[in-house]
């Protein structure tokens, strides 16, 4: 049986189809144009085809879908799809919400939806649904299915077992399970934990001949989903071998820019306190209420009498057993590295976590209210209207704090990077590339705007996954003696580099690790480093304006952006310590500080900032100035 059999309220499908236009609208007007650094991974596997790691089968399919229309760029289009999956989010947790409160009999139909939809609105307008809704491949569309996975269970555990054609149901479950695993590994855990959860707990467990039935179309629908990511390094071209190749990368391990933080202290910069407290309530209660109706003594004396009160007690202990369960897989899950630059591999996991918060809160903040209907003292009602403005300023703040944190309307410095990194370099250049993010942003221009096809990118982190170098040698066959040292010894070799930049003009980025002499002959140029095959000298390093400093069209976007372009800032900084410690090396101390300057400009809590100014300003009083100054140590910082 559904929740009711007539149609539903005026102000519920008000309050429902307002709850799905705040989502869609506010993601939607948070949407730029341009790419985002954290996209291009995604970008290159939906939208380039290439098989770059398991999952991201619903998103491929939804982008090249989205890719038809004829609306803005490609980027728009993919984060478009990102952003209508939070809208469907969003109706899905007004649901489950609105099923929970509904079993509170003594609160009246229109403050349960109300508060539904404030729980709805509270999650989709977070910042951390707000980063995954606002840039193309994101969490959202995982975290769609598996809310959709959630609310059909609660459908099921709310019916009889054996009711007639609920077999079809539950194939239809085990079909949604399997396309969120598909999707996304972690999400399809968490949420078929939270279903076995739900139906466990609720007592309408499938027979074990629908068992027989229900695995293996899981299995299927997840085989079927994820057969592409199979057949694509398969396909002709040089990008099947690079996406064979990355198949079998471990791409999480490989940025350097990252950093782990506890689950616990997650929960409370993204939920805050007074969230968390009112979600310890909804969820106590309904345990409370749910685990009373089994101990009770009379408990069968009041299912024979009234069942409907019985089922609403199961459902009660069903719907927190199915909140608790995503919560606790988030909680123990094993945290991982996160950075702004790549996509977060437990992202969807924080989407559903939130999503049990903010749907427990509405549920504490109605138990409230029948608290103090229930007191019977002077002023209880004006208490109650004060309880739920309160919840509501709550949701106000979220959303403030997530304008901040999301909002790439004039996040255009990505673009900016990419066309003075790439519009500069000479014909048929070759880049050396150690930072993983600068890669992706390298492919995804080439690949999917068309960008400076003849520069050939050698990406030193993946070397050694698949059949990369397969690629790069038919390509430029002067890169087979840099290959041979890479896979050797790990570390480029002078005579490597200077064959290579022999046969092209050759950028790279500093590894800390190169000696003084390969350092020799770099010179910095734009956003790189030039290798020359000879050893330059003083006079041979012109230093002209550049553009990541000073008044260049890079660090002025950034600073003018209204919401903070960390990721941008990120890149920017970490190319300007890499160019300042190749300054000191060569004894150029003088000319580092306009770059110095620029760190400090685009990070300045950046500890590079003392450390160097602090060597460099020992090293003026011995009058070293013109002799080296030893900072690459600081490049860890």
């Amino acid at each position: 049986m559904s929740d009711v059999s007539h149609p539903a309220p005026w102000y519920e499908r008000a309050l429902l189809w307002l709850t799905v236009s705040i989502a869609a609208v506010t993601t939607i007007s948070r949407l730029s144009g341009g790419v985002q650094w954290r996209s291009d991974l995604p970008a290159v596997r939906d939208q380039g085809l290439v098989a770059v790691e398991a999952g991201g089968s619903a998103s491929t399919m939804l982008s090249q879908a989205l890719g038809l229309l004829p609306l803005g760029s490609m980027a728009f289009r993919q984060a478009l799809g990102s952003a209508l999956a939070v809208a469907v989010a969003a109706y899905l947790t007004f649901r489950i919400a609105q099923r929970l409160l509904r079993q509170r009999r003594a609160l009246q139909p229109w403050i349960a939806s109300l508060l539904a939809a404030i729980a709805a609105v509270m999650a989709a307008l977070s910042p951390a649904w707000q980063r995954e809704g606002t840039v193309g491949g994101g969490a959202s569309v995982a975290l769609a299915l598996g809310l959709g996975a959630l609310h059909l269970a609660l459908d099921l555990g709310a019916r009889p077992r054996l009711a007639p054609g609920f077999a079809r149901t539950w194939l239809i479950l085990a079909g949604l399970l399997g396309l969120t695993f598909a999707e996304n590994v972690p999400a399809g855990l968490a949420a078929s934990i939270a279903v076995a959860a739900v139906v466990l707990t609720a007592g309408r467990a499938p027979t074990a001949s629908l068992v027989l039935r229900i695995a293996p179309v899981a299995v299927l629908v997840t085989a079927i989903a994820s057969a592409g990511l199979l057949l694509r390094p398969l396909s002709p071209g040089s990008w099947g071998d690079i996406g064979r190749a990355l198949s079998a990368a471990s791409l999480d391990a490989l940025d350097s820019h990252v950093g782990r933080k506890a689950t616990l202290l997650s929960w409370l910069d993204e939920v805050g306190v007074m969230v968390l407290v009112l979600a310890a309530i909804g969820i106590g209660r309904s345990l409370f209420a749910g685990v009373a109706s089994v101990l009770r003594r009379s408990a069968v004396k009041e299912a024979l009498r009234d069942p409907s009160r019985a089922a609403g007690a199961d459902a009660l202990r069903a719907a927190a057993g199915g909140l608790i369960a995503l919560l606790v897989v988030d909680l123990v899950y094993p945290s991982v590295a996160v950075s702004g630059l790549l996509p977060e591999p437990l992202a969807a996991l924080r989407c559903l976590a939130w999503a049990s918060f903010s749907i427990a809160a509405a549920v504490g903040v109605a138990e409230l209210l029948l608290f103090l209907r229930g007191l019977r003292i002077p002023m209880a009602r004006t208490a109650a209207v004060l309880t739920v403005a309160f919840h509501v300023t709550l949701v106000a703040v979220t959303s403030e704090d997530a304008a901040f944190a999301a909002d790439r309307t004039d996040h255009v410095a990505a673009e900016e990077w990419t066309d003075e990194a790439l519009a500069r370099l000479p014909a048929h250049a070759a880049i050396l590339v150690h930072s993983p993010e600068l890669a992706w942003r390298l492919w995804a221009a080439q690949m999917l705007q068309g960008q400076r096809p003849d520069v050939l990118v050698v990406p030193v982190p993946m070397l050694r996954h698949g059949h990369v170098t397969n690629h790069l040698l038919p390509s430029e066959p002067a890169v087979a003696q840099l290959l041979r040292d890479l896979a050797l010894t790990g570390e480029a070799s002078e005579y490597g580099l200077s064959l290579l930049a022999d046969a092209r003009p050759l950028m790279v980025e500093l590894d800390p690790r190169w000696d003084e002499r390969i350092v020799s002959h770099v010179t910095v140029e734009g956003a790189w480093l030039r290798y020359a095959p000879q050893v330059l000298g003083r006079s041979d390093r012109k230093l002209a304006g550049h553009l990541l400093v000073g008044e260049g069209r890079i660090p002025s976007t950034i600073e003018t952006a209204v919401a903070a372009d960390t990721s941008s800032a990120l890149v920017v900084a970490k190319t300007l310590k890499e160019h300042v410690a190749t300054l000191s090396l060569l004894g150029m101390n003088e000319t580092s500080r306009p770059w110095i300057d620029g760190v400090e400009r685009m990070s300045p809590e950046d500890p590079f900032v003392v450390g160097a100014r602090l060597r460099l300003a020992h090293a003026e009083r011995r009058r070293r100035m013109g002799r080296r100054v030893e900072l690459r140590d600081l490049l860890a910082f």
